[in-house]
């Protein structure tokens, strides 16, 4: 007896150690898989890689028929289904649950692992995905929190198809497998990150590099927007701060020259009220600002733009400001070339016609061309800078020539008609500036002397129409009918003896005692011989308006008011008017 005692306690401790031995193989070959695995998943770089192989490796440590990964999305405050392995069914690979929902949810907020041999039958968590888990044919469910410094970013599982306990090792086992698994996630997240910081320092290097080309080589707006399309894959234009587009490139809704509307626009006015940077779904718009002026805006139209494709337009609206500042520049360094030739062209003396002509065949301009002469007079002396730009452009095009001149701004037409001109320029400066502009035009005015007689006929223009109150209206020589009398010395002296010889009594009356009378006989006119609505006019009574009319009469006789009398008196009045007007310094 005492030795079949000895037998069993002999085979009693060959199995313990037996057991003790195959659970140390066991552990030996798990730490050998957890080491090859940590090092595999270190090796990875690239995040779907390294989500790929942690299912694979949980799977196949823990021998079950399927694994996979749920990954938390912050931004849309639910969970979801990352990876898988051997998972078969498509509703359960693209599955979301709610944050808390389901045994993920029971995991991730607990932050202990949970294990289930019947997972449909398990009362200890509340089913929500029962027909997608159901539809794959899951039974048994080990699911570890994927935590990084506390913080839970997932859950691992492993499952079957069959009910299974898991062990404690077991659950061990996954739960080293997804700390190392979350510490390689961030890793690969990292190098992601600093991939794409890397692609994108390369992108805008590129970027930099090609704008400062098109600057440094004295490129256009065209090829400015050329370089953002290409890079973004987008349409871009730019566009003045009224909204219309001065250059484009890619698929954009306006060609140059075009209005800037719908929602676009909105865009458009929000980056220049600010000054800033404006996204909106429909794309991107930066402002292109020199100083404390806004001179135009340049639009991505893409609604995906990132903060770097913004940080690319706001690149290429800083190039687009230097283009447009150096091209201000040199259009004024040309304007005032050229406002010094027609200040000399136009000066009462000149002392050196050929050299005159000369100095014009170096701008590319034939002084000795039949030319119209337009004058601008604006309302506001400060719109004067406005108006030279506006017609500046105009006068290029034509092949003419444009400049200040005292508080006019002139420009020469080269063969064009100045019944035409004179409103063509008034419908440019209306574009330009909201504050009346009175235009005159006169020609067609050949060589130097030619030319000055032209522009002193269209400066006649402005005069009269200013003396007759038709500011910002637009005239040449034939429009003024018989106020074209005006015109040229002769004229003048006529008509000042005419004047002189029709109402001189009553001038000379106004001059000696300060009285109205002349006034009180062109408002008795502009009221149809109505004694009320004159007096009205005049702000007086009544009473006095006779008083006063009988003193004219005094001077005038009685029949002044009726007949070819009264026409002569009328154009006296309108001829004093306009010869007094004239005879004032332009400004």
């Amino acid at each position: 007896m005492a030795g079949d005692a000895r037998v069993r306690e002999s085979v009693e401790l060959a199995l313990t150690v037996s057991e003790r031995l195959a659970e140390r193989d066991r552990r030996e070959r798990e730490l050998t898989a957890l080491y090859e695995t940590a090092g595999d998943l270190s090796s990875l770089r690239d995040v779907e890689e390294v989500l790929q192989a942690i299912v694979a490796r949980a799977r196949g440590l823990l021998g079950t028929e399927a694994a996979y990964l749920m990954l938390i999305d912050e931004q849309r405050g639910d969970t979801y289904v990352r990876v898988t392995d051997g998972i078969h069914t498509e509703a359960f690979k693209t599955a979301r649950l709610a944050m808390g929902a389901g045994l993920g949810g029971l995991v991730a907020q607990t932050r202990q692992p949970y294990a289930t041999p019947d997972y449909p039958h398990d009362k200890r968590f509340v089913h929500t995905v029962d027909e997608v888990v159901g539809g794959e044919g899951l039974i048994a469910v080990l699911g570890v929190p994927l935590l990084l410094r506390e913080k839970v970013i997932g859950v691992l599982f492993a499952a079957n198809r069959r009910e299974r306990p898991f062990a404690d090792a077991e659950v061990a086992l996954l739960i080293s497998l997804a700390t190392h698994a979350a510490i390689a996630i961030e890793t690969a997240s990292l190098f992601a990150d600093v991939r794409a910081h890397s692609d994108l320092m390369e992108r805008a290097a590129n970027v930099h590099e090609r704008l400062t080309t098109v600057a440094a080589q004295g490129g256009q707006l065209p090829e400015v927007a050329a370089v953002v399309a290409e890079v973004l894959g987008a349409g871009v234009f730019v566009a003045d701060p009224g909204l219309r587009v001065l250059a484009s490139a890619g698929p954009v809704g306006s060609a140059a020259g075009e209005p800037v509307t719908g929602d676009v626009a909105k865009t458009c006015r929000s980056a220049i009220a600010t000054r800033a940077t404006a996204a909106t779904p429909e794309g991107c718009a930066a402002p292109v600002v020199a100083g404390s002026q806004v001179l135009a805006v340049l639009v991505a139209c893409r609604g995906d733009l990132g903060v770097a494709d913004q940080r690319t337009v706001e690149r290429a609206a800083l190039v687009a400001a230097i283009l447009l500042l150096t091209e201000r520049q040199l259009a004024e360094a040309e304007h005032r070339v050229r406002g010094d030739l027609l200040t000399e062209l136009l000066a009462d003396a000149q002392p050196d016609p050929d050299g005159l002509r000369r100095r014009a065949r170096l701008l590319g301009w034939d002084l000795d061309r039949p030319h119209v002469v337009v004058v601008a007079y604006p309302e506001r002396a400060e719109d004067r800078r406005v108006l030279a730009s506006a017609l500046g452009s105009w006068a290029a095009q034509c092949g003419g020539l444009c400049g200040e001149h005292g508080r006019d701004v002139v420009v020469l037409l080269p063969g064009t008609d100045p019944a035409s001109a004179a409103p063509a320029a008034v419908d440019r400066l209306r574009r330009a500036v909201a504050a009346p502009v009175t235009v005159g035009a006169a020609g067609l005015g050949e060589g130097p002397a030619g030319l000055r007689d032209a522009h002193r006929d269209a400066r006649h223009c402005v005069d009269v129409l200013c003396a007759l109150g038709k500011a910002g209206t637009a005239a040449s020589p034939p429009d003024l009918g018989a106020f074209g009398l005006l015109f040229g010395p002769a004229g003048r002296e006529r008509v000042a003896a005419f004047v002189q010889r029709t109402l001189g009594a009553v001038v000379d009356y106004d001059t000696q005692r300060g009285s109205e009378l002349l006034r009180t006989v062109e408002a008795y006119f502009d009221a149809d011989g109505s004694h009320v609505r004159a007096a009205a006019a005049l702000f007086i009574h009544v009473n006095t308006l006779y008083q006063r009319i009988e003193r004219i009469s005094a001077l005038l006789g009685e029949g002044w008011r009726t007949g070819e009398n009264a026409l002569q008196i009328q154009l006296a009045v309108k001829l004093h008017r306009i010869v007094n007007f004239t005879d004032q310094p332009p400004g």
